[in-house]
């Protein structure tokens, strides 16, 4: 039964896409002889306008402005007989040559579009020809002084041919002006066939797109719906966001929101510093802007604190958006939580990085400094007598002794270090390319910020409050010591440094050199 159901079930999936595939087959073929016929009709239409313009039309005004021209020169003829100077001859006289060229022109134009009979075009032109010697003789009369036989001319001889040639150019106009009106109603008779053919084309193809729409709007209903899902799912479980190309906030997911421990009002038009707070944050938002401009991909660790005060880690990825000249507009950051993992190598009691963070790191950076050639200096700090500390006070103020000595540590590290709790009383920082001076100026600041908390400490044989003995061995640059020997190294200088106690001893390769800096006991 359940294997019947399911044939019937693909049965009607085939169907519903055959009968999709039917009726959209059919609207394209409608569609495309709705688009065939339209474009005949179309081009009968244009052919019968482009008769209707380029002779009907064009002759009918040819006509017109033979008769201005025409009309033109007898003024012209008249301005000559009665000019007073020679100058207003001349004027006169050019003018009238001017119109007569044109009157030719439009001629020889009228011949290749007129029509009709070619007759009376011939006819026409004769008589501008033969009109042409009576104007000369006009001109001619009125030169001499003689105004009165030019008059008597024009009125006469020349009149006559002028009206003439004004009823030959109006019969090319009335023939033009017939043949237009026919062009016309040719138009219109095929207008109506067009419409009508597209009304009818259009009609189907309008009832099939119709039924298409209906079902193509119920299939993206659920794909809008599967989208919202989706959508949903995004917002709820991945971290995302979008800057503007200065690194506003322009939207977050909530599960970023939640990361943050903020809601959407809150985030959005701010700088996001892309969501690292903590006092690298100015830094490596320089540093990420200056990547991302150039249109390169970063990617990398950030640091969150939130308003409790707890460190939430990421890794972060930053690609950027282009506008449409390909310029960058903004950016995409994604983000992966890895606080969990990074609470892995942390320890809980100083927020420092604990033993497997040490190892981890410090393998890391040896590399980078051997592939680099850059110096390397671990520095193993221990707090003196402080387990006769713990007896004398107690546990609970071991362990506040602790969070405050390393709130000192943690003040030195940026982006140039590293600071561990390694076990116990006992800490390490990694100073990543710093001179020896400067690690010995961090040092010995830092030994000197621990005592001047002035944790009392009545056991310490060397001070009346708490302080630290610091061992440390400097890598340098082309040395060839093992990863594994440069611990050691720095824990020989520590041993060193504990026998003198409040003490700071550097030792570097060739190994006999040695510094040693004590507080006076």
């Amino acid at each position: 039964m359940h294997e019947a159901e399911l044939s019937r079930m693909e049965l009607r999936i085939k169907n519903r896409q055959r009968a999709l595939l039917i009726a959209f087959t059919l609207i394209v073929i409608m569609i495309a002889m709705l688009g065939i016929v339209s474009k005949i009709l179309l081009t009968r239409m244009a052919n019968t306008m482009n008769q209707l313009y380029a002779h009907p039309y064009k002759v009918s005004n040819m006509g017109q402005e033979i008769k201005f021209n025409l009309v033109s020169m007898q003024t012209y003829l008249k301005d000559d007989v009665f000019a007073q100077t020679q100058a207003e001859q001349d004027t006169a006289l050019v003018k009238l040559k001017s119109h007569e060229t044109k009157v030719l022109q439009s001629f020889d134009l009228v011949s290749d579009l007129y029509l009709g009979e070619k007759q009376t075009i011939n006819e026409s032109y004769r008589l501008v020809i033969q009109w042409q010697p009576i104007r000369n003789e006009i001109i001619r009369l009125s030169q001499q002084g003689k105004q009165a036989q030019a008059l008597a001319l024009m009125k006469g001889k020349q009149d006559v041919y002028l009206d003439q040639l004004m009823a030959k150019v109006q019969i090319l106009s009335d023939f033009a002006n017939h043949k237009a009106e026919g062009f016309q109603q040719d138009f219109l008779k095929e207008q109506k066939n067009a419409l009508w053919m597209n009304y009818v084309l259009s009609f189907l193809s309008t009832f099939f797109i119709i039924l298409l729409a209906m079902s193509i709007i119920r299939k993206v209903a659920k794909l809008e719906q599967a989208d919202q899902a989706k959508d949903h799912l995004i917002d709820q479980n991945i971290m995302l966001a979008s800057l503007d190309k200065n690194g506003i906030i322009l939207n977050v997911s909530n599960a970023l929101c939640r990361f943050l421990d903020k809601n959407k009002a809150e985030l959005i038009g701010q700088d996001s510093h892309f969501f690292d707070n903590s006092k690298r944050s100015q830094a490596l938002s320089a540093s990420i802007l200056s990547v991302l401009k150039t249109g390169a991909e970063w990617r990398g660790e950030i640091q969150y604190i939130n308003r409790q005060g707890k460190s939430c880690w990421a890794q972060s990825s930053i690609v950027p958006n282009y506008d449409k000249n390909y310029t960058v507009s903004s950016f995409t950051n994604t983000l992966v939580s890895t606080t969990n993992q990074k609470l892995a190598i942390i320890d809980e009691l100083t927020s420092l990085y604990n033993r497997r963070g040490f190892n981890a790191i410090l393998s890391r950076e040896y590399q980078h400094a051997q592939r680099d050639q850059a110096c390397l200096s671990l520095a193993i700090l221990d707090i003196d007598y402080f387990k006769k500390f713990n007896d004398l006070y107690g546990h609970p103020a071991g362990d506040e002794a602790l969070r405050k000595v390393s709130s000192v540590i943690l003040s030195v590290v940026d982006e140039t270090c590293f600071a561990f709790r390694i076990g116990g009383e006992e800490f390490a920082v990694l100073f990543i390319g710093a001179s020896i001076e400067t690690t010995k100026q961090k040092l010995l600041w830092l030994k000197e910020q621990v005592e001047s908390l002035n944790i009392q400490h009545e056991q310490n044989l060397v001070s009346e409050f708490l302080t630290l003995s610091i061992g440390t061995f400097v890598l340098a640059p082309k040395s060839h010591i093992e990863e594994g020997r440069l611990y050691s190294m720095a824990d020989k200088a520590l041993y060193q440094a504990k026998l003198e106690r409040n003490a700071l001893v550097i030792k570097q390769e060739p190994f006999e050199q040695e510094l040693i800096e004590q507080e006076p006991a």
